[in-house]
């Protein structure tokens, strides 16, 4: 067992002094527009608007209380259906 120990510790203290410590590359504004980046600036405003018009209509009007025992959603008090985050 103290062998077992004493060889688990020998290759932690191995490990250790190969790390090395990590630096972050210099940020360059204009070098790093994406175009994936740049579609989702087109992409997400179009998502938010799906969501607000389709999405949330549709389970506010599955979570009324009458319509819960059809859809069988399960409302909870901290359902906020139009409230922007």
């Amino acid at each position: 067992m103290r062998r077992k120990l004493i060889c688990i510790t020998l290759a932690l203290v191995f490990v250790s002094t190969l790390a090395v410590p990590a630096s972050a590359h210099d940020y360059d504004r204009s070098d790093s527009d994406h175009w994936l980046r740049q579609l989702a600036y087109v992409v997400h405003p179009i998502g938010i608007a799906l969501e607000y018009g389709i999405t949330r209509p549709i389970h506010w009007v599955v979570s009324r209380p009458n319509a819960c025992i059809i859809f069988g959603h399960d409302p909870r008090p901290e359902d906020t259906y139009f409230v922007w985050k």
